[in-house]
């Protein structure tokens, strides 16, 4: 394996945590990569220190966005990339060192043009492991690209990212890569994410507005069941905010879309519910979140591929494991 991996990070006002980000790259395992840095037009001393880093390592690139936003940054980023492979690592988060041999690997054995592999997620100040996700996806559309590589004539192919998307920019792609590729889960943790506040990829002020437009874009392609997953997350995330009426509307609707039951039996506990505060709302919240994924079926069957010779086969409660047959 020689390939050429392009790895992509946009940033912006971000030198300090840059840093560890490059220096998780230069720490990897494989080493024919480029690391293409977008700068979004920081009005830090972000430029400084990638220059830093070039003097001792030309596989790293800067550019200036010529836009503004992180969508059009990762798409300048495709643009300049040589790579016939392609992955992203926003500004905050880490690869792990084995992250390119690992990927590569992969989609050499499964074929597939796209992968998504395992990740942690950590508290940035304590280190604490928040949550691992593996093997966890059944449904067309996934995030968090830092645990992506995907072809490059795949993206190209599909136009790259949405640049009008500021928050949910990358499961939109992914729904418009699953048009041509359903995407192989890749049982393997690769990266370390940051939950960093006015991070590139997790604008909150905009989560609601946009999780509401890349529903109305992608519905008429969704299974109803991934329909109704989106709208009781909407559900949810009108009722943290005190909009009742807007709740109410997407609860009743994940319920209809939901043959099992599971998110009518939400709406109707939302129902009796909607008027409590305080302790007794959080405590709303936090169940109407566990029915969220309760016994959520498969919707998409992904190939799955294992880096320790064992392929995790979907059934309708979880996973199981089996001999590998990549």
């Amino acid at each position: 394996m020689n390939e050429l991996i392009s790895c992509i990070t946009p940033t912006f006002n971000r030198a300090e945590l840059l840093k560890e980000a490059i220096a998780s790259t230069i720490k990897q395992t494989y080493s024919n990569w480029e690391l293409i840095i977008i700068d979004d037009n920081s009005a830090d001393h972000t430029e400084d220190v990638v220059r830093k880093y070039q003097e001792t390592d030309p596989r790293i690139k800067y550019f200036k966005n010529p836009k503004k936003g992180v969508s059009s940054a990762r798409n300048h980023g495709i643009k300049m990339a040589q790579g016939e492979f392609i992955t992203f690592l926003d500004d905050d988060d880490i690869h792990l060192p084995h992250r390119f041999e690992s990927q590569l690997a992969a989609m050499k054995k499964s074929g597939s043009r796209f992968i998504v592999s395992g990740c942690q997620f950590r508290n940035r100040k304590t280190g604490k492991v928040l949550e691992e996700r593996n093997v966890e996806m059944k449904v067309m559309g996934v995030g968090f690209p830092s645990r992506w590589m995907v072809k490059k004539e795949l993206i190209e192919l599909v136009g790259g990212y949405e640049e009008d998307f500021q928050g949910m920019e990358d499961v939109r792609l992914s729904y418009k890569l699953a048009d041509h590729e359903v995407y192989a889960l890749h049982d393997d943790v690769i990266s370390i994410l940051y939950d960093t506040p006015n991070s590139l990829s997790r604008v909150k002020l905009t989560r609601i507005r946009e999780r509401g437009l890349l529903l109305e874009k992608n519905q008429n392609k969704m299974p109803p069941i991934e329909e109704a997953w989106w709208q009781f997350v909407l559900g949810l995330e009108y009722y943290s905010v005190g909009e009742k009426k807007k709740a109410t509307e997407r609860f009743k609707k994940a319920a209809e879309l939901d043959s099992r039951g599971v998110y009518g039996l939400g709406f109707k506990y939302y129902q009796m519910t909607k008027f409590l505060g305080g302790p007794f709302k959080r405590v709303s919240l936090k169940l109407l979140q566990i029915l969220l994924g309760y016994k959520f079926p498969i919707v998409v069957q992904h190939p799955i591929i294992s880096s320790n010779g064992i392929s995790v086969i979907a059934n309708g409660n979880g996973y199981k494991k089996s001999k590998s047959v990549f």
